[in-house]
C-alpha cells in the first residue's frame, strides 16, 4: 500500500525506477510511487543504506535523477 499524495510528506526521498530498485532491493520500503517517481521515506534505515550505497547511486539522488 502507498500513500497516494507523498507531497504532503516533508522528509522523503525522491528517486527514478533504477535508483529504486537499489534501495528495494536493500529492503527500505517504498513509501509511494507516482508516475516515473519513487518516494523513500528519509529514515535512519535509509539513511544507513545510502551512507553504503555506490557512488553512482548517491550521485543520481543529489542530481535528482
Amino acid at each position: 500500500m502507498y500513500i497516494l499524495n507523498p507531497e504532503s510528506v516533508k522528509h522523503k526521498i525522491k528517486c527514478k525506477k533504477m535508483i529504486a530498485q537499489y534501495f528495494i532491493n536493500k529492503d527500505i520500503p517504498l513509501l509511494s510511487q507516482v508516475g516515473e517517481y519513487y518516494y523513500f521515506a528519509e529514515s535512519d534505515l535509509f539513511k544507513s543504506a545510502y551512507s553504503e550505497s555506490p557512488f553512482w547511486v548517491k550521485w543520481a539522488i543529489s542530481v535528482g535523477e
